[in-house]
């Protein structure tokens, strides 16, 4: 039987240097577990979640066991002295990534954790919302790129921020309607990096919007048909009833005057051309192929897995990732012949 216990404030210096030592290899986590529950302390459950909270914070990936308050602080301030300020983005996108975990599936705040994410995302981070039309469509072609020649997990973030939206953007390019959630699009010089580690506050960046997109009220529903249809193009299945929390969707509309300028210079470069004939070479070039190698993986092995690296992508993102990952050629297409 399990037996929870409070964790005493002297143990978290040495929960976070044995955790520290793990990671480093100066101590196998067998090793460390067994330093930290001596004398009953605490339990070898709790040692375990210390020693590998500590490691996914410092790589930047999501957990899903929580810390309490003060260790995390604790953990932070260190994090500073033996890493360095630069290296504190991975930590404080990792406790954002846990901070949302966490909060979906308990169905609350975590008004704590809160505080500690904007205490030292402050350090690093100063955000500015977004004053002109240059910056928004800066924006739009970042997401652009993520989705089109993004690697596989910059893809499925920036597909995540799109299913996981309330208020968006639409814009059209040739003839398919796009989408980008304002959330993103509401900071200057976003990227995904930045984005991870922000606590972005929707309001803000709706008002910063409007006031570009004056013309272009923000209405409820006007475009949701074209955004799931964008969606089922993408992959990716948005909450039915609307945006996070059952909020109904709602969208501005922006015409673009010109073509994205990395479409413009890279028209030479890439013989496919412009974002929309590449976007839809990326999606359309041999899907029913890439279905079936999926099918048949799946039969064979239970799930999809990366056969290179072994990385499952469900497990490390949970829902979201399920059947993510791309199929491609043994041999590479520019090496084939023609047909």
């Amino acid at each position: 039987m399990l037996k929870l216990m409070k964790i005493p404030f002297e143990i978290v210096p040495e929960a976070y240097q044995t955790s520290k030592k793990v990671y480093e290899g100066k101590l196998t986590i067998t090793e460390g577990i067994k330093r930290l529950a001596q004398g009953g302390r605490m339990n070898q459950s709790s040692a375990r979640d210390y020693i590998y909270g500590f490691r996914y914070l410092i790589e930047g990936k999501k957990f899903s066991r929580t810390l309490n308050a003060y260790s995390m602080d604790y953990f932070f301030e260190n994090f500073i002295k033996d890493y360095g300020l630069p290296n504190l983005e991975n930590p404080i996108s990792a406790l954002m990534m846990h901070i949302g975990y966490y909060e979906d599936k308990q169905n609350t705040t975590m008004h704590l954790m809160r505080d500690i994410h904007e205490k030292y995302s402050k350090l690093i981070v100063v955000p500015k919302l977004i004053t002109d039309i240059d910056s928004l469509t800066e924006n739009i072609n970042t997401l652009e790129n993520y989705l089109i020649e993004g690697t596989d997990e910059e893809r499925l973030k920036a597909s995540n921020l799109i299913k996981r939206g309330t208020c968006f953007v639409s814009y059209m390019i040739e003839s398919e309607l796009r989408f980008v959630p304002s959330r993103f699009l509401g900071y200057e010089n976003n990227t995904l990096s930045k984005h991870s580690i922000m606590d972005v506050d929707g309001r803000k960046t709706n008002k910063a919007i409007s006031k570009i997109l004056k013309p272009s009220k923000l209405k409820v529903g006007t475009y949701e048909k074209e955004y799931l249809d964008y969606c089922n193009k993408l992959g990716i299945k948005p909450q039915m009833k609307g945006g996070a929390f059952g909020v109904k969707r709602k969208y501005w509309n922006l015409k673009l005057d010109d073509d994205f300028r990395n479409n413009r210079e890279m028209e030479d470069e890439f013989p496919e051309g412009k974002i929309v004939e590449r976007m839809h070479k990326v999606r359309e070039r041999n899907s029913k192929v890439v279905k079936l190698a999926k099918l048949n993986f799946k039969k064979k092995h239970g799930k999809l897995f990366c056969q290179v690296c072994n990385f499952d992508f469900k497990k490390e993102y949970g829902e979201i990732g399920e059947d993510f990952i791309e199929g491609h050629h043994t041999i590479a297409v520019s090496n084939m012949p023609p047909n």
